[in-house]
């Protein structure tokens, strides 16, 4: 018999895949690569807590990477971090979109996956997140098991990302 936490960790990325099929995903993360340990798991409890309070269910836990970019220096830098997939469910496509951005924006972070229709989109959610580009970029659509040098995600050991 499972424990409550392997229930709740049912999550697979055969049940990512036909969520991103369906209706649509998003993965976001609280972390930043200047800030500690501790206060990335804080950032990711808070986060996790927004979400289960904007969409009214918990997002499925994911671990990512995502090259970073020093707002200063321009350095770029492999931080790898505590992820979010949340699933569209039953919201509009532009709300979803708008929520995703917004907590992407509280959290400090460069960009948002999001996937309403085949092709997954990274939205800049502060200036200069994606460098001179202002509006979403194309990242192409969703790979179970490809590997991305620019950003990926692993559930259970297993790799997705998006490539064109």
């Amino acid at each position: 018999m499972k424990t409550f936490k392997e229930f709740m960790q049912e999550s697979s990325l055969s049940r990512i895949k036909s969520k991103s099929d369906k209706s649509g995903i998003a993965t976001l993360s609280g972390d930043r690569g200047n800030l500690s340990k501790k206060q990335n798991q804080a950032r990711s409890q808070q986060l996790q807590k927004d979400i289960r309070g904007k969409f009214g269910r918990g997002p499925t836990k994911v671990k990512g990477s995502y090259l970073e970019k020093d707002e200063k220096t321009g350095k770029e830098t492999r931080v790898k971090e505590k992820s979010f997939a949340i699933d569209r469910g039953k919201m509009g496509k532009r709300k979803f979109k708008k929520t995703v951005k917004k907590l992407g924006k509280k959290y400090g972070q460069d960009s948002v996956l999001t996937q309403t229709k085949k092709t997954g989109t990274l939205h800049a959610t502060r200036k200069k997140g994606l460098g001179p580009k202002t509006k979403g970029i194309g990242v192409g659509k969703f790979s179970p098991q490809k590997k991305n040098p620019d950003g990926q995600s692993q559930i259970k050991g297993k790799i997705f990302s998006y490539s064109k």
